[in-house]
């Protein structure tokens, strides 16, 4: 393995490797899997502005992952309680998906957490150094955007 002999360097990759162990986007999950979250936010986002509610089609397109790994998370929530899945009244072949009343609460407790922990870590750093951190993130997420994205085929 190559010693890296720059010292900003070593710490930089570090700091990232430490970030990636850490389990900051951690909330109040009620023992759900990180993906079955992201998919309870899906439904309630697009029963905003669906409210008969999300074909399975949408909640992948909106998360950007496939039909085939959608559904069983869908079964998965469905079978705790959070989302009730049924046939669209229009077209039968159709499936929808809403949250229960409690697939609801679960999502307003977690989104309040998650706010928390992000409120806590402005107040840590302070108005200043947020901003900062903020801006620096953003410098990072353009670098590595214009770094790793793949050009579109023509």
């Amino acid at each position: 393995m190559d010693r890296i002999k720059d010292l900003q360097t070593r710490r930089l990759m570090e700091i990232l490797r430490r970030f990636g162990r850490a389990d900051w986007r951690n909330f109040e999950t009620g023992g759900l899997k990180p993906s079955e979250i992201r998919i309870l936010f899906a439904v309630q986002s697009g029963c905003a502005e669906q409210p008969e509610g999300v074909t399975v089609s949408e909640i992948s397109s909106f998360l950007q992952i496939s039909s085939p790994t959608v559904t069983p998370l869908i079964k998965s929530l469905e079978a705790q309680g959070l989302v009730h899945r049924y046939n669209d009244q229009e077209d039968r072949r159709v499936v929808r998906v809403r949250l229960t009343e409690e697939g609801s609460r679960f999502t307003k407790k977690a989104r309040e957490s998650r706010l928390r922990r992000f409120q806590e870590l402005k107040d840590f750093l302070g108005e200043e150094r947020s901003k900062e951190f903020i801006d620096t993130l953003e410098m990072v997420y353009q670098f590595m955007e214009r770094k790793h994205v793949k050009p579109e085929k023509e």
